[in-house]
């Protein structure tokens, strides 16, 4: 198993608590455990499901990926997934410092650029 194939199990991993959370946090009222905007939870979630199930694929088919390329996704992916769920504790968190604004920028930026050079490498390497 690749390590980038083990990234995607923990970001799903972390997709299932984040979602027990999200069950339980609906039924209680606004503010529980200090969730301030429920619907940034539920975009970390979500986000969190889906780059680990990017992740996984992309460590199972994609045995020629660079190292760097699935360092990029890796880093990156952590990055959005997380930074998108703490925005349900921290709403204005990215608007209130410039640095975490530029983070953010480019860690989406970062996986996006790396889903093409992974989808460009598949064609080159195959």
């Amino acid at each position: 198993m690749t390590f980038i194939t083990q990234a995607g199990l923990v970001l799903l991993s972390i997709g299932g608590i984040s979602g027990m959370l999200l069950s339980v946090a609906l039924d209680k009222p606004k503010g529980w455990f200090a969730i301030k905007q429920i619907s940034r939870l539920r975009q970390g979630h979500v986000d969190a499901l889906i780059i680990g199930t990017v992740l996984l694929a992309l460590g199972y088919g994609a045995t020629m990926l660079h190292p760097a390329i699935g360092w990029l996704l890796i880093v990156s992916g952590f990055y959005t997934a997380i930074g998108t769920g703490a925005l349900a504790w921290w709403p204005d968190w990215p608007t209130r410092t410039r640095l975490v604004w530029w983070l953010d920028f480019c860690s989406l930026s970062t996986f996006a650029f790396g889903l093409t050079a992974a989808a460009v490498s598949s064609f080159l390497y195959s």
